[in-house]
């Protein structure tokens, strides 16, 4: 009897995962992202050799079959720029790991863009004073954010 009862809860925990697999693949990803709890991302910027953390604002996001576009260009997003040394190192930091950071854009003034390199998850504060406006995006298996910060070099 006791082997009967072994042999019934592992034909269920077989089951059930079965029913998982089949789930998923019928489904897709659309289930497990939408039974995902996670929240929208946050991401700050700390200043490298300072306590100065900058909170990135949220700029675009899809997010749990939810999506928002922003009305403004990523150079009119209204926040405050916060002052920075010059030649600093920023690191881009996040309250959930993401699975990558897809891009870091850095525009001036003149609303001229670069793209610069993400595999370190680092910004080089420019040497010339202006104010900087950096775009970066990261994904999740949920989806994908885009957030902005406003640095001022002096």
């Amino acid at each position: 009897m006791k082997r009967l009862i072994q042999i019934i809860a592992v034909i269920a925990v077989i089951w059930a995962l079965c029913y998982t697999v089949i789930i998923s693949i019928l489904l897709g990803e659309s289930l497990l992202v939408t039974l995902s709890s996670k929240p929208l991302p946050q991401s700050t910027v700390q200043v490298q050799g300072t306590t100065l953390s900058i909170p990135a604002e949220y700029f675009e996001y899809t997010w749990k079959h939810h999506t928002k576009y922003n009305e403004f260009s990523a150079i009119d997003v209204p926040t405050s720029p916060v002052n920075v040394p010059a030649g600093s190192t920023l690191f881009i930091t996040f309250d959930q790991t993401p699975k990558e950071i897809t891009f870091i854009e850095q525009g001036n003034e003149l609303n001229r863009w670069i793209r610069l390199d993400h595999s370190h998850h680092t910004i080089a504060a420019p040497d010339t004073p202006g104010i900087y406006t950096y775009l970066y995006s990261a994904s999740w298996f949920e989806g994908s954010v885009s957030y902005v910060i406003k640095i001022k070099v002096q």
